[in-house]
């Protein structure tokens, strides 16, 4: 006997229909930094939900694309390059990711280069099929100080 396969018929479009991926967001979140990095202020903005935040080591700050805007173009502060590692991404809710990672980043602050890691977290949320930023938090990588009294402890 045979059986007829069922045709998915799609009701929404193919895009929507398509399942986020981890590559996906990191691509998204690759392309935020390089933004930074090319001074693109523009696209940076465009991947920005219309009201963002940011948690990190000067507090939290709230703001729109236009202030973002602002303090991007604020201060002598310039990225000059970045490396992801260690990354994941969760997926609570089809309509929102959570991207984790451990990022070194070059820049330039004062005419001085500066190299600092650091570990971030960014949640994505997907609006009107389209992803945006809506929270960045920033925490500064820093010495174990376990890691130091362990080491003295077995010397």
């Amino acid at each position: 006997m045979r059986t007829r396969r069922a045709h998915h018929v799609a009701t929404i479009s193919d895009a929507r229909c398509r399942m986020t991926t981890q590559a996906d967001i990191m691509a998204l979140e690759r392309r935020f930094w390089q933004s930074m990095v090319e001074m693109d202020v523009d696209t940076a903005i465009s991947l920005l939900d219309e009201q963002s935040t940011v948690a990190g080591v000067r507090g939290i700050r709230r703001f729109a694309p236009g202030e973002y805007k602002a303090m991007a173009l604020a201060g002598d502060a310039r990225m000059t390059s970045f490396e992801f590692s260690d990354e994941s991404v969760l997926f609570p809710t089809p309509d929102v990711a959570i991207a984790s990672y451990k990022a070194k980043q070059s820049f330039t602050m004062g005419g001085r280069h500066h190299d600092m890691v650091v570990y971030d977290t960014t949640t994505w949320v997907r609006k009107q099929g389209r992803w945006v930023a809506c929270a960045h938090t920033e925490t500064p990588e820093q010495d174990d100080p376990t890691a130091a009294a362990q080491s003295t402890a077995a010397a």
